[in-house]
């Protein structure tokens, strides 16, 4: 089960899919929406998780406060899953959603490049993430190597404390 996506919403974007008129009376072709669900979610999780923190977005299995950008590109790309690996034979109609499916991949990659910010549904901005871990070796003074090992000794200190300890 999708977490920005909805198999009703994937139901009404692509007419006709279901065998019935709901998803409640077509439990296999609803099958087919949550896998690719769960599969555009991840896509979107992957890009947009690079510059901000999806998890922010997230309250048990309901989302608050999601920017909307998220869920429309969680359903345009289930939408070409979903039409990709069922409607081989129709090329007219699989270009619609293959057209939706690129220009969704393109705002992922302009959001994870941070060229397109995500904004709320108040309309405020979303922070980018902050916390980054940067790893360098500049004016870095190694300990190890410093004399030959041979010339290696326990701290007189560090012998007594022991000796102590071991009473």
């Amino acid at each position: 089960m999708g977490v920005y996506a909805t198999t009703t919403a994937i139901s009404e974007l692509i007419p006709r899919f279901l065998s019935g008129n709901t998803t409640t009376s077509d439990t296999a072709g609803t099958n087919i929406f949550s896998r690719h669900i769960d599969r555009a979610e991840g896509d979107v999780m992957s890009y947009v998780g690079s510059r901000y923190d999806v998890f922010g977005f997230r309250v048990g299995t309901t989302t608050t406060n999601v920017p909307v950008i998220m869920r429309t590109l969680s359903e345009d790309i289930a939408c070409y899953y979903a039409v990709r690996g069922s409607y081989v034979q129709d090329g007219q109609l699989k270009q619609e959603y293959l057209d939706k499916y690129e220009k969704a991949m393109g705002s992922l990659a302009a959001i994870k490049d941070g060229k397109l910010g995500l904004a709320y549904t108040d309309g405020s901005a979303v922070p980018p993430r902050t916390t980054r871990f940067v790893s360098s070796t500049q004016d870095y003074t190694p300990i190890f190597n410093l004399d030959a090992p041979e010339n290696w000794d326990i701290d007189p200190d560090q012998e007594s404390d022991i000796e102590s300890a071991r009473g």
